[in-house]
């Protein structure tokens, strides 16, 4: 089975909210589902550079800083996806590539309520459960 091994980024705000795009119709799984920024890593790229590329594509944003959060793994139909996840902060003004139809920033209780792709909802309770107890 092939395995996937994306790097995402869990962006927080300063009124503690997360940054979540909507997927867009076109893709070509989770459809109109919410999710963190992130993608695959290129032939030749590090986990970093993968993380740096996807969230300039994504949001047109610079990464100002960010660390290791948690490797999550899940199997899909097709693949087995090991997922690294960080957490940091963004500059610029967010623009959004044809990948997403919309973003928002969500609060802990708000993300109990939306539709997430992946398991992403998970790792977002897991990662607001973690910065209640260590400073960020």
């Amino acid at each position: 089975m092939k395995i996937a091994t994306p790097v995402d980024l869990i962006i927080l705000n300063k009124e503690q909210k997360t940054l979540l795009l909507r997927r867009a119709e076109t893709e070509d799984s989770h459809t109109r589902k919410w999710s963190i920024a992130g993608g695959g890593i290129k032939k030749g790229e590090t986990q970093h550079e993968a993380l740096r590329r996807e969230v300039k594509e994504e949001l047109g944003c610079e990464i100002t800083w960010f660390k290791p959060f948690k490797e999550f793994e899940y199997i899909m139909p097709d693949k087995i996806v090991r997922a690294m996840y960080y957490f940091g902060e963004i500059k610029g003004k967010i623009k959004i590539s044809e990948e997403h139809s919309e973003f928002g920033w969500f609060s802990f209780e708000e993300i109990k309520d939306l539709d997430i792709a992946f398991n992403q909802k998970e790792i977002l309770i897991e990662f607001f459960t973690f910065i209640k107890t260590h400073k960020i």
